[in-house]
């Protein structure tokens, strides 16, 4: 029974690696003008880790989104989208984290904004950035590498 326990938690203590990689991201810690009580909602572990933090916006949720973008970037991330299609404004970006690629989706609107982060072993370096749908020019600058 010991044996069996000692294998469990190895293999616990192994995919959850993944996911303490991710929380230690200092995107998740850093203070965001217009987004207040942060909270990690969801943790998935595996090849595949996530970590989902999810904010409530005070005032304007579209210069929180501004906010956003310039904060994923001050903090080493390499923006590859914007997209402002349907009621809020997504940030797709990208950054080396170890030996993977983490992909970071981050979104700000009239409910709510949050951050995904999650390792993809098979993710490519980020892509040329894009817009997609009618970006404010604040959003497009803040996200512009």
């Amino acid at each position: 029974m010991l044996l069996v326990l000692v294998t469990w938690l190895t293999g616990c203590g192994g995919a959850s690696d993944g996911t303490s990689l991710l929380e230690e991201s200092s995107i998740l810690g850093a203070e965001i003008p217009g987004l207040s009580s942060g909270r990690i909602t969801d943790r998935q572990s595996g090849d595949r880790a996530s970590v989902t933090k999810l904010y409530d916006v005070s005032g304007s949720w579209e210069e929180a989104s501004v906010a956003l973008a310039e904060a994923v970037r001050a903090h080493g991330w390499t923006i590859e989208s914007v997209n402002c299609v349907g009621s809020g404004n997504d940030v797709i970006a990208k950054r080396r984290i170890g030996d993977s690629w983490v992909l970071l989706q981050s979104g700000a609107g009239a409910t709510g904004a949050g951050i995904i982060l999650s390792i993809d072993p098979n993710q490519a370096p980020p892509a040329p950035f894009a817009v997609t749908g009618s970006c404010a020019q604040a959003l497009v600058g803040a996200a512009r590498t």
